[in-house]
C-alpha cells in the first residue's frame, strides 16, 4: 500500500522542537480532527498543510497520521490568516498586532508582508525595524518550504532542516550550483550522498569539482577508519581514482588544483611526497613546535630538594620507590615535557600522587585530566583529587556553525602550573593540538599512558610518535610491585604483552579461563556468567560491574549480537517499559548505552548543575522513552540528557562493548569471548586492553587456539603520521 495525502488547517500544536521541527499537531481534515507527527518545521496554527505519509496507532495515542513530507500552502480566508498569523509562528507579530494587519489588509495581508512590509508601518506599534523582522520570518518560513520540497528527492526531513539552516532560503541555488559542498558543510551527508545529488543534477562524471571532492573525500575516509594523518602520494592516487571511478591522472590532477587552493598540503617525508587534510597537518606541526617548545623552556629557577621530598613521602607512606619512580617523579617537577608510561601493577598511581604532594609542599597548582569521563573518574578515585575530562578542561563548547570550540587556547590559556594527563594513547591528534593551545609556556606538561594498548579511535598516534622521538624525558616504570605480583590479571596482561600465553589453568585466582568451542556453546556461557554466576557468586550488579568486551562488531560473537542476548536477558521487554524501535535496534527503559560520537551540544543537567557535552564512550542508562514527544532520556552516571528521536544514531547497547570502547574505562569483572574473528582483529596489544580494563577479575571463555592465536599476533597496522618526522625537525 502506498503512501497517502491528505490535506487540511493546523488547530492545535500539542509538541514542537524547534532545533529538527519534529511537531505532533492536529488539523482540520474536511472536519475530521487528524494527529500529524514528524518533521514539520514553522508549522503553525491557521496554516492550510499538505503532508504525505501513512497510519499508524500509537499504543497510547492511538491512530495517527506518520508525515514524511509537508508542504504548506498560504491560508486563503481572512479568518485562517488571522488564525495563523495570531498563532506566533511568525516573529513580532501576536494576536494584538495580527488583529490590527487583518483588520487594515484583510486577505491581502499575507501579500503585504511578503512584497510591501514597510506598509506594515501604518499600523501603530510596527517600527521600520519590527516591519523588517516580520518579513524575514515570514519569508524564512517559506524560503523552508522550497528547500523541503526540492531535498526531499534526495535526503530525508532531519537533513533537509539542516541543509536549511546551514544555508537558507539561498540553499537550493547553492545544491545546484555547487552539490559537493555538502560534504564539508552537513553531518550526516558524506561524499556518497552529494555523489547521487550531483549526478541527479547532471554533474559531469569526471567534472573537477566531483574529483576534487573525491580526494578530499579519500583522505577524510584515511583519517577517520585508518586513523592515518597523511597518505602517500601513490596511496591517495590509487584510492581516489577507485572511489571517483576515474583514472590515476585525473585523480592526480585534482589533488594538484587541491594543493594550488591551499585546501590539502604536499610535502615531503624523506624522499617520499606525501598529501594531507590542512588541518591535521597543521595540527601536527603545532604539536611538535608547541612541545619542543615547552622542553625547552628556561626556568627562571632550578627546584632542588626533590629527592629530599620523595624520600620524606616514602617515611609518611611507608613505601620505597623504585628507581625507575624516582627518576618520574624528579623529571615531572624539573622539565617542561615528561613522559610516564607502564603496564598495570608498575606503580604509575604512586607516582601521580608523589608529584600531587610535592606539589603541594611546593604550592604548585595542579590539574588533572584524562580523554574520557571514566578515565577522568579513575584518577580521582585513585589520587583523591578532582580530575576533569580533556574537553571539560578546555571548556568545549558549540560553535555557530554546529561545530566546536573550546574556550580555552592561546589567548586563555590553563591557568594551573602543572597539568597531568592520563590515558594519553587515547589522545588523537586533533585533541592533542587543542590541548597544547592550551598549555603556556612554563607550565610542567606530564603525560602518561601505556603504549601498549590500542592506538586513538581518531587520527594519530601521539604518544608512541612522541616517545620514539626521543627527544623529551620519558620514564617507562617496568617493575611489577609485590601486592600486583599477586594479582593473576597483572601478571597474564605482562605476559601477553610480552608474546607469552598467559596463565589457564588457576581456578583460585582473579584469572579464569574457560575453554568452549562453536559460537553458540561460548555465548551460552557467556550469557551464563553475565546474568546468573558472577553476580550470585560475587555479588556482581551485571550491568554495572560487569562488562562483556569482544574484539568485533559483527558476527554471532560482535557487539551486535551479544547486545541482543543480554538486553533480552538482562532487560527483558515488559508492559510497564516503554520502546522506541531505531533501524534493526530496539532501545528499552532500563537498558545499558554508550555514547559513540562527541556530541558538544547536547545538554545534561546534574541536581541544579547543567553543562553541554556528552562524548564518545560515555555510558549510561535509558531512564525514560516518550514516545508522544519523540524523546530518550539517558543518565549518565548523574548526568540527564534528553536525545530527540533523530539523535539515536549517537547511542548504541553498551552490555558488550569493543576493546576500542572500552579503553579510558575500568570495570570489576571483565567477560571476553576467545574465538575466530577477522584475522585483523585478533591482535595482541587489542586483547591486551581488554585485560586490564579489569580491576578484580577476568573471564575469558572460548578456545585456547584464538587465545594463541592473538598473543602471538602483534601486528600493528601502520598510520601515516608526520608527527614523528617533525619533532626531531624542530
Amino acid at each position: 500500500m502506498g503512501e497517502l495525502y491528505l490535506d487540511g488547517v493546523v488547530e492545535d500544536i500539542i509538541y514542537s522542537n524547534g532545533e529538527n521541527g519534529y511537531t505532533v499537531c492536529t488539523i482540520n481534515c474536511g472536519g475530521e480532527p487528524i494527529t500529524l507527527v514528524g518533521i514539520m518545521p514553522y508549522v503553525g496554527e491557521g496554516e492550510t498543510i499538505r503532508v504525505q505519509g501513512e497510519w499508524q496507532v500509537h499504543s497510547t495515542f492511538g491512530r495517527q497520521f506518520r508525515v514524511d513530507y509537508f508542504e504548506k500552502k498560504l491560508p486563503t480566508t481572512q479568518a485562517a490568516i488571522l488564525k495563523y498569523l495570531a498563532s506566533g509562528a511568525i516573529k513580532g507579530i501576536g494576536p494584538v498586532t495580527a488583529e490590527r494587519i487583518v483588520a487594515r489588509f484583510g486577505e491581502d495581508s499575507l501579500d503585504v508582508i511578503e512584497n510591501n512590509h514597510r506598509w506594515l508601518c501604518d499600523i501603530r506599534g510596527i517600527s521600520p525595524k519590527r516591519a523588517d523582522g516580520i518579513h524575514e520570518s515570514y519569508t524564512e518560513q517559506f524560503g523552508m518550504r522550497t528547500v523541503m520540497m526540492f531535498c526531499n528527492q534526495f535526503f530525508g526531513p532531519a537533513l533537509s532542516v539542516k541543509i536549511f539552516k546551514a544555508y537558507g532560503s539561498a540553499a537550493v541555488d547553492i545544491i545546484k550550483m555547487t552539490p559537493y559542498r555538502l560534504c564539508n558543510d552537513i553531518s550526516g551527508i558524506g561524499f556518497d550522498k552529494a555523489d547521487k545529488v550531483a549526478m541527479s543534477l547532471g554533474i559531469p562524471h569526471d567534472s573537477p569539482d566531483r574529483a576534487e571532492a573525491g580526494v578530499v573525500h579519500t583522505l577524510t575516509v584515511a583519517s577517520v577508519n585508518g586513523g592515518h594523518c597523511y597518505l602517500p602520494e601513490n596511496e591517495l592516487f590509487s584510492a581516489a581514482a577507485k572511489v571517483l571511478g576515474v583514472s590515476e591522472g585525473v585523480a592526480r590532477d585534482a589533488v594538484g588544483r587541491l594543493v594550488m587552493k591551499e585546501q590539502i598540503k604536499r610535502f615531503e617525508i624523506g624522499e617520499d611526497t606525501a598529501y594531507a587534510l590542512h588541518e591535521l597537518y597543521s595540527a601536527e606541526v603545532y604539536i611538535a613546535a608547541k612541545l619542543r617548545a615547552l622542553a625547552d623552556f628556561k626556568f627562571p629557577f632550578v627546584l632542588e630538594g626533590i629527592d629530599e621530598q620523595t624520600k620524606v613521602l616514602e617515611q609518611k607512606y611507608g613505601i620505597t620507590y623504585a628507581d625507575e619512580q624516582r627518576e618520574a617523579i624528579s623529571f615531572a617537577l624539573t622539565g617542561g615535557v615528561t613522559v610516564i608510561t607502564g603496564g598495570p601493577g608498575t606503580g604509575k598511581t604512586t607516582v601521580i600522587k608523589a608529584i600531587l604532594d610535592i606539589c603541594d609542599i611546593l604550592k604548585f597548582s595542579c590539574v588533572l585530566a584524562a580523554p574520557t569521563g571514566r578515565a577522568a573518574q579513575r584518577m580521582f578515585e585513585s589520587s583523591g583529587r578532582e580530575a576533569k575530562t580533556i574537553h571539560r578542561l578546555l571548556e568545549a563548547s558549540v560553535a555557530d556553525n554546529g561545530g566546536h570550540h573550546f574556550q580555552r587556547d592561546e589567548e586563555n590559556p590553563i591557568n594551573q602550573k602543572v597539568i597531568i594527563i592520563d590515558e594519553m594513547s587515547m589522545v588523537d591528534t586533533n585533541l592533542m593540538c587543542a590541548l597544547l593551545k592550551a598549555v603556556k609556556l612554563g607550565s610542567y606538561l606530564i603525560l602518561i599512558g601505556d603504549p601498549d594498548q590500542l592506538p586513538p579511535v581518531g587520527p594519530g598516534n601521539c604518544l608512541n610518535d612522541i616517545i620514539n622521538s626521543e627527544r623529551f624525558n620519558v620514564v617507562k616504570l617496568d617493575k611489577i610491585f609485590r601486592q600486583a605480583e599477586q594479582s593473576l590479571i597483572v601478571m597474564n596482561a605482562h605476559a601477553i604483552n610480552r608474546g607469552e600465553m598467559p596463565i589457564l589453568s588457576s581456578r583460585d585466582n582473579d584469572f579464569f579461563f574457560v575453554e568452549r568451542n562453536g559460537a553458540e556453546s561460548i555465548a551460552s556461557l557467556l550469557l551464563s556468567f553475565v546474568a546468573k554466576r558472577l553476580p550470585e557468586r560475587y555479588n556482581a550488579d551485571p550491568l554495572d560491574e560487569i562488562q562483556v568486551i569482544t574484539c568485533t562488531r559483527k558476527g554471532s560473537l560482535g557487539t551486535y549480537e551479544l547486545n541482543a542476548m543480554f538486553q533480552n536477558a538482562l532487560n527483558p521487554k515488559s508492559p510497564k517499559k516503554a520502546e522506541k524501535k531505531y533501524g534493526s535496534v530496539i532501545f528499552r527503559e532500563g537498558d545499558k548505552v554508550m555514547q559513540i560520537k562527541n556530541d558538544y551540544d547536547l545538554e545534561w543537567k546534574r541536581g541544579g548543575e547543567s553543562g553541554s557535552g556528552i562524548f564518545n564512550g560515555d555510558v549510561g542508562r535509558i531512564s525514560e522513552i516518550d514516545t508522544r514527544n519523540e524523546s530518550l532520556t539517558v543518565d549518565f552516571d548523574g548526568r540527564v540528557t534528553e536525545y530527540d528521536f533523530s539523535q539515536l544514531e549517537e547511542l548504541e547497547h553498551a552490555y558488550a562493548v569493543t576493546a576500542h570502547k572500552s579503553q579510558g574505562s575500568e570495570y570489576r569483572i571483565v567477560v571476553i569471548p576467545s574465538f575466530d574473528a577477522p584475522f585483523p582483529l585478533m591482535t595482541r596489544n587489542l586483547l591486551y586492553t581488554a585485560v586490564t580494563r579489569a580491576r578484580e577479575m577476568v573471564v575469558i571463555v572460548g578456545t585456547s587456539r584464538s587465545l594463541g592465536v592473538m598473543v602471538s599476533n602483534n601486528r600493528i597496522p601502520i598510520r601515516h603520521t608526520a608527527l614523528k618526522h617533525l619533532l626531531p625537525l624542530v
